[in-house]
């Protein structure tokens, strides 16, 4: 699996988290705007140092992670479970053999932050890779969702 394909599917972990799709919501209204980095390590790969990424999402208020990981094309969570603040799920993408699996564990903290991870494996070039990658978003303030600019 292309490393691009990987970082895209680390992506989705992250963004299965925050980012409302225009299916989920239909209707404008104010939301939360988050920062969130990524950070993806592939550890024994000495020349392909970490990848850092941050961007800026606008994302509901209400966090409804199983709501939101259920919509991710080309993956399925299992072992979905929310004890408190902290949500743990077991995801697989791709086809049979799947291309990646991986488990994640994220924190929502009482600020509106979170903090996370995803250790994934997956196959490149018959070789079996190791991911280890962790999420930090922070509230940065509010904005406005518009379904309209989501349907282009």
């Amino acid at each position: 699996m292309p490393t691009s394909s990987m970082v895209r599917i680390c992506c989705l972990c992250a963004f299965a988290l925050l980012a409302t799709t225009a299916s989920a919501q239909s209707d404008s209204g104010n939301m939360m705007k988050m920062s969130v980095t990524m950070k993806m390590q592939v550890p024994g790969a000495e020349g392909m140092p970490a990848r850092t990424t941050t961007q800026d999402v606008c994302t509901s208020r209400s966090h409804d992670m199983r709501a939101m990981l259920q919509q991710q094309q080309d993956c399925t969570v299992s072992h979905y479970q929310q004890v408190g603040d902290v949500v743990s799920y077991h995801l697989v993408c791709g086809g049979d053999p799947p291309k990646m699996t991986g488990d994640a564990r994220f924190e929502l903290l009482p600020n509106g932050n979170i903090k996370g991870s995803v250790h994934a494996n997956s196959s490149m070039g018959g070789q079996s890779v190791l991911m280890d990658v962790t999420y930090a978003g922070e509230r940065t303030g509010s904005c406005d969702y518009t379904a309209s600019r989501q349907k282009r």
